[in-house]
């Protein structure tokens, strides 16, 4: 039976479990590398040899640069890119000019498509926007052979907000009311729309891609539009909820409300809610859930939030950063962290804030951005943490309308709305755990906290694998 269970659990793809999650201490100094001088803000691009460029700015009271950054799989500077692992623009020496890099675009020629922008604000004039499209080679030098496009002192409502690489490996870039399209080597797509330049109606806040759709935020009308494509005329919308956020992660949107706590819908490219994800598209929660959300490989979700430790005399002892794991079917993990929660410690004398950039790294593990207290000293920290694998067993559709676990999570007892025969249950692992039953209930008291998996027969003779929670 166990080698059946586990050819199963092979074929849904399931991955051992373990409740690992803890910071690396094996990583860096006792869990943490310090890179000095970097920069401030940064957004991680993952290249394929697990090395990570980190695109943003280096800012002090009196200086302004815009900083690419090159970090190898082991999380050290990379110093063969750029210059000591850096490539910085310096353009400006007013201070009243911030300059700053976008999330770089990895081409599959291993070569780095960026949006540079500076913005002139003295508190007093109009502000403006300088921008340019470029290309480093993966080396971190700049490659002139791409004829990147550039506008000098636009004013708020033309400055570009990102860019993006379509299938065709053309380029667009969007701001608040257009899109433009460019050929790879940088110049402006004359051919598509007007002269390369397409008007859109309402306020675009993103915009995001799956496949060939463009997907916009039309912040004013709290909706999302998609289009079939960038030239496309067609469009199908979906209306926000209020207090929302949503993520695109493969070829799915989830759509996180929090009026009552926290509800995730998970929905497919075409705005219909994913069926077998919570209850018909929907995943409710008694509890709210933090409003930053990073994605594992297969679909679980890690949310962010924030605790404040005080002492007795109302003094912030330390705050903590506080991860919730939701699994690929949008049931929580109760077995992650301690009740489901997974905490991270910062003392109040700690050298960088508790807000933390995170991203999940190819390697499975989950990796923290720290920046220091003092700004203009640019130093990051980055942490690491070890995440217990995804748990993508989920019920048969055909037998979960025969056979369903009327309480899940269970507790003490598991009780079933019909028969089963030959009953066994397993941990994720596929060890027997000793409980056998038949009919439709069996203790599970005795079983620690933790998922687990029925192996059994129906009274119609279906073969059923289940999952289910023991708190």
């Amino acid at each position: 039976m166990k080698n059946i269970l586990l050819s199963t659990i092979v074929l849904v793809g399931l991955c051992a479990i373990s409740n690992a999650q803890s910071l690396d201490t094996t990583f860096g100094t006792n869990g943490t590398i310090t890179h000095t001088g970097i920069g401030n803000y940064f957004d991680a691009t993952e290249l394929p040899d697990g090395s990570v460029i980190l695109s943003g700015d280096y800012e002090t009271s009196s200086v302004s640069k815009a900083v690419v950054t090159k970090l190898k799989p082991d999380g050290s500077l990379d110093t063969s890119f750029g210059s000591g692992g850096k490539y910085v623009i310096d353009q400006f020496s007013d201070v009243n000019y911030y300059e700053a890099f976008s999330k770089a675009i990895l081409q599959p020629d291993g070569k780095l498509v960026l949006l540079y922008g500076a913005e002139y604000d003295n508190g007093i004039d109009e502000e403006t926007i300088s921008f340019r499209m470029m290309r480093l080679n993966s080396n971190g030098s700049v490659d002139n052979s791409f004829l990147g496009y550039s506008a000098q002192n636009v004013g708020e409502d033309d400055y570009p907000y990102g860019i993006f690489r379509l299938q065709s490996g053309k380029i667009l870039m969007y701001g608040e009311n257009y899109i433009m399209r460019f050929n790879e080597n940088g110049t402006l797509d004359t051919t598509y729309a007007n002269n390369g330049i397409r008007n859109i109606a309402f306020d675009i806040d993103e915009l995001n891609i799956i496949g060939s759709a463009i997907y916009l935020e039309d912040y004013t009308g709290k909706r999302l539009v998609r289009l079939d494509d960038e030239s496309s005329s067609n469009t199908k919308t979906y209306n926000l909820p209020e207090n929302s956020s949503y993520y695109f992660q493969g070829n799915n949107i989830y759509v996180h409300s929090y009026v009552n706590f926290s509800e995730i819908t998970k929905l497919d490219f075409n705005f219909d809610p994913v069926s077998t994800y919570g209850n018909n598209g929907k995943a409710s929660f008694s509890e709210y859930l933090g409003y930053n959300f990073v994605f594992q490989s297969q679909g679980s979700i890690l949310s962010r939030s924030y605790i404040t430790n005080y002492d007795q005399n109302g003094n912030i002892l330390s705050e903590d950063l506080a991860y919730r794991r939701i699994n690929p079917d949008g049931t929580p993990d109760s077995t992650f962290g301690t009740a489901g929660v997974y905490k991270i410690n910062i003392l109040k004398n700690a050298p960088y804030d508790y807000y933390s950039d995170d991203y999940v790294h190819s390697n499975g593990k989950l990796y923290h951005l720290f920046y220091d207290k003092d700004w203009e000293n640019n130093n990051i920290y980055l942490k690491r943490s070890n995440l217990p694998n995804e748990i993508l067993v989920t019920e048969n559709v055909a037998v979960t309308k025969e056979i369903r676990i009327i309480q899940n999570p269970v507790r003490e007892n598991l009780i079933l709305n019909g028969n089963l025969r030959n009953a066994k249950i397993y941990d994720m692992s596929g060890k027997e755990t000793g409980i056998s039953f038949e009919g439709k209930q069996t203790s599970v008291e005795r079983l620690k906290t933790g998922a687990y998996i029925i192996n059994a027969v129906s009274d119609s003779g279906k073969q059923i694998n289940m999952k289910f929670i023991k708190k």
